[in-house]
């Protein structure tokens, strides 16, 4: 390792001359690498929001929540 050092300590045009041409290599890959603005990313999730107004809490909970919790225990592939 320290011959390495040595080396480059006495090449250093030569070690300068390699580290840019290594940034600009760098920069042009990037440059091609194809890349896509807005990737289309699949999250397994799924949000449900149920209301109506005028009833009570109770009512809701009877007449709306455990309803929808029966149907969606029916699906395939849901943890919670």
């Amino acid at each position: 390792m320290e011959r390495l050092i040595q080396a480059t300590m006495q090449r250093s045009r030569a070690t300068l001359t390699l580290f840019i041409f290594l940034l600009l290599g760098g920069f042009a890959a990037y440059q091609v690498i194809p890349k896509e603005a807005n990737p289309d990313v699949v999250i397994p999730m799924m949000y449900i929001s149920m209301g109506l107004e005028g009833i009570s809490p109770e009512d809701g909970e009877r007449l709306l929540v455990r309803p929808m919790e029966q149907e969606l225990r029916a699906l395939e592939g849901l943890k919670k």
